[in-house]
């Protein structure tokens, strides 16, 4: 599933940059996508060093801080989206680091998940434990005895 996607976002990512490299030329478009990635990687150690720290404040507060290892995770994708080459990747990178479009993606995610996780029917735990009968055998095998050392 990933293979389809990887090929059509190179297409579609070499399609806008020949477009806009026509529009205002090549050298402006290499520029452009410099600006963006400085832009972004600014963003980016900004927006993580805010996250841990309020990943730490819940720690102090004694709560789990999921939501904000969500951040960190999305944090973490758009980082690598905007390490890579391109306006589409970059404009994704980019509101995915914007704390408002973060929260958006993070509920898609784990309402699409949740209902993945609830729906399923067949899935259980079974713990089992040892019968007695067995417990009771191992118990009259037992020999009990002294040992001494000269």
């Amino acid at each position: 599933m990933i293979f389809p996607i990887f090929v059509v976002m190179t297409l579609l990512e070499i399609y806008v940059l020949v477009s806009v490299g026509e529009s205002i030329g090549g050298f402006s478009t290499i520029l452009l996508v410099v600006i963006t990635a400085l832009v972004g990687s600014t963003l980016l150690k900004q927006q993580g060093w805010s996250t841990m720290a309020k990943a730490q404040q819940a720690i102090v507060n004694g709560q789990t801080p999921a939501f904000e290892m969500m951040e960190g995770v999305v944090i973490l994708i758009s980082g690598v989206l905007l390490l890579t080459p391109g306006f589409i990747t970059d404009g994704i990178g980019l509101l995915g680091l914007m704390p408002f479009s973060r929260v958006y993606f993070i509920d898609k995610i784990l309402s699409k998940n949740a209902e993945k996780i609830f729906q399923q029917k067949n899935s259980g735990f079974i713990h089992t434990t040892p019968s007695n009968d067995k417990k009771d055998n191992k118990k009259k095998d037992t020999i009990d005895g002294e040992f001494w050392e000269d």
